[in-house]
């Protein structure tokens, strides 16, 4: 007898669903914890509800330091980087040398595989075909083809934990940093360089700058980056500004690295070309093909730092790689000075000195170079108000070897004014309403040493009469910024009281363009735009918007956006009963910005 049957077929046991976690989301839906449909530049899923998109770019999380959180998170990371101690040609990078090394390597040659940039077969293969070290989320799923180098070696790119919530980042993997497995006759062989292990085994070994798809590009953003970038850093130009002295040689540095190898050196040569192309865009009024390039650059600097930092603990010569990673910090607070970007750049440096809670101060006054990277991390730092960590003792007569201090002579930044801008920002969450006789003690004996450090007895030795005049006038901003910012901000003096002091330092900035023109670079953000904002009489306001108009020849944004700042101050002010104190700390929350005041 047959049996009866259902009318539809029997069930088959359903097999388990398996979930996969992807992290080509844009932020804003990552935040929100829902499905991104990955539409660019801004997802259909934000768009329709109403939501800024905040894109896809690499993000640097920053963990706190006293905890494991790193570890937990990034469970596989590339090997110790290669390390070049201060005698190494690579440490000695003649810049006009390197730059005529990337414009001869050109992408539209076919002899790709002739000479010292032997790393592409010649036929069947386009090198602008291949992404070097892609890090958009797009390009994720070729993550797991290697990357055709000379010969039949291979580098395969390793993806980090997918279930570790944090950007996809494929990295090249290597197995030792000390030896080289020769498949010809299977031996060990052991080595101390990548220059050793060339010359045994009489192999080509790719360098980062082998394996840039476009050298051109790069060569005319390291053009511009020491031609025109460096010397607007600084409102003084010298031989040894350390942006072109310090800074350039250890991105380059960089470039002559292993491919196979992630560095906080090729961090900084990515981080310099994005601060050039970003700099370019904005001289080029938005160029759109420069400002890509300088996103494409920004997303491998954030990488590159990433494993620098997880691997900075097990590398045996610490102390080029640290040097090159706070510059690398630093160089994003430049960026989002000449965009006038309110992005990510008070996430780096405050991470960064999260970072520098675990290292002793002292290790930065070892030598000039190190000196001067951890001096201008610490002024941007200040000006920009970050909390600095407890190992940095701005009170210590040892607070930065006079021995090595640039500030002074490249911003007139003097070492003492530096202090005390640090300590006035400790000191404003510091003082204390409930025992105003304290404090008003505590604030009298402050005055007075800040108004003792006059710069009358600045060092200005071996510098020309008219650099010589430009550093005073700089320190004299400086010192005149100071006081008024103590005077407004923790004295909480009326502007009115501040008119005089006022009307000197504007007088000082006036001086500094009279005496160089054109020739001389830009100044940092901070004095001008404290003196900017304490401007009351219709005289003073048209002088600092004559000012702040020469001063647009420099291409930086935040220049732009603090005089706006300060004219939206002026008008607040105007419109405000007499009683009524309206501060510039006031306007920024308003008008819920952040800008770089370095």
């Amino acid at each position: 007898m047959k049996q009866p049957t259902t009318g539809g077929r029997a069930a088959k046991p359903r097999q388990p669903v398996k979930h996969t976690k992807t992290f080509t989301a844009c932020w804003t839906c990552r935040n929100r914890h829902v499905k991104c449909d990955e539409g660019r530049p801004e997802c259909a899923r934000c768009l329709k509800g109403g939501f800024t998109c905040q894109g896809y770019g690499i993000r640097l999380v920053w963990v706190d330091p006293n905890t494991q959180e790193r570890e937990q998170n990034i469970r596989r990371v590339i090997g110790a980087p290669a390390i070049y101690d201060e005698d190494s040609g690579f440490m000695q990078v003649n810049v006009i040398e390197a730059l005529d090394a990337i414009e001869n390597l050109s992408t539209s040659a076919t002899g790709l595989s002739a000479g010292p940039f032997s790393v592409f077969p010649v036929e069947g293969y386009d090198p602008r075909d291949v992404p070097y070290h892609e890090t958009t989320c797009e390009n994720a799923q070729q993550s797991q083809d290697d990357f055709p180098v000379h010969g039949s070696q291979t580098l395969s790119f390793d993806r980090l934990d997918e279930e570790d919530d944090i950007e996809t980042i494929f990295s090249p993997s290597i197995t030792s940093p000390s030896t080289y497995h020769d498949e010809s006759n299977s031996t060990i062989i052991p080595f101390h360089s990548i220059q050793d292990l060339a010359s045994s085994t009489n192999l080509l070994i790719p360098r980062h700058l082998d394996l840039l798809p476009r050298p051109t590009e790069q060569r005319e953003l390291i053009h511009h980056w020491t031609t025109f970038v460096t010397w607007h850093l600084v409102p003084v130009d010298r031989p040894d500004n350390p942006f072109r002295s310090v800074f350039t040689p250890m991105a380059l540095a960089g470039l002559a690295s292993p491919s196979s190898h992630s560095n906080g050196q090729i961090a900084l040569f990515h981080a310099l070309c994005a601060t050039a192309a970003f700099s370019r865009s904005q001289l080029l009024n938005g160029d759109s093909q420069a400002l890509t390039l300088a996103m494409k650059h920004y997303n491998l600097a954030i990488m590159h730092l990433r494993h620098s930092l997880a691997n900075l603990k097990s590398n045996p010569e610490v102390d080029v790689q640290r040097g090159s990673i706070l510059a690398t910090i630093t160089m994003f607070s430049a960026m989002d000075m000449i965009t006038g970007r309110s992005s990510e750049w008070r996430t780096h440096l405050q991470g960064g000195a999260s970072w520098l809670s675990t290292i002793e101060g002292n290790v930065w006054d070892r030598d000039k170079s190190s000196s001067m990277v951890y001096q201008g991390y610490l002024a941007i730092a200040a000006l920009c108000n970050i909390n600095l960590p407890s190992t940095v003792d701005v009170e210590s007569e040892d607070f930065l070897d006079e021995r090595h201090y640039v500030l002074d002579r490249f911003f007139g930044l003097t070492r003492p004014i530096l202090k005390h801008i640090v300590m006035m920002n400790s000191l404003i969450n510091r003082v204390s309403t409930a025992d105003p006789d304290a404090s008003a003690e505590m604030l009298d004996d402050f005055e007075m040493q800040l108004y003792m450090q006059s710069p009358d007895t600045l060092d200005l030795e071996n510098l020309d009469p008219v650099a010589q005049a430009l550093t005073r006038n700089h320190a004299y901003v400086f010192y005149y910024a100071s006081l008024i910012y103590f005077q407004r901000t923790l004295r909480r003096r009326p502007p009115d009281d501040v008119q005089d002091i006022v009307e000197i330092a504007v007088g000082h900035l006036e001086d500094i363009e009279a005496l160089g023109g054109d020739a001389i670079g830009c100044t940092l953000v901070w004095p001008p735009f404290i003196v900017a904002c304490e401007c009351l009489s219709t005289d003073l306001q048209q002088r600092m918007r004559a000012w702040y108009m020469v001063k647009r020849r420099h291409g930086f944004r935040n220049l732009d956006f603090s005089k706006d700042i300060a004219e939206e101050l002026w008008r607040r002010r105007s419109a405000a009963p007499p009683d009524m104190d309206i501060q510039w700390q006031d306007v920024l929350k308003d008008l819920k910005m952040d800008i770089v005041l370095a």
